[in-house]
């Protein structure tokens, strides 16, 4: 699967990777995967929203392996 990233998630993890899982993950199991690997972006990526086809998904949705995953951070405005 492929996963992209936005604003300091992007700055902290990278604009993308690529994952190969013998198993489909939730969303929840793939933020904890990233996070492992990265846990100086962890708190963003547990604020972040997922988006696989255009549509918002909730931590339970599970992830087909063709699927592209992004993940965008929280924004602060003023």
């Amino acid at each position: 699967m492929k996963v992209l990233f936005y604003g300091r998630l992007a700055d902290a993890i990278g604009r993308d990777i690529e994952l190969e899982s013998g198993e489909d993950w939730s969303v929840a199991e793939l933020r904890r995967h990233v996070a492992a690997s990265h846990p100086e972006a962890a708190d963003a990526l547990s604020r972040s929203r997922a988006v696989i086809a255009s549509a918002m998904v909730g931590d339970e949705h599970v992830i087909a392996a063709a699927d592209e995953v992004e993940f965008l951070p929280p924004v602060s405005g003023g």
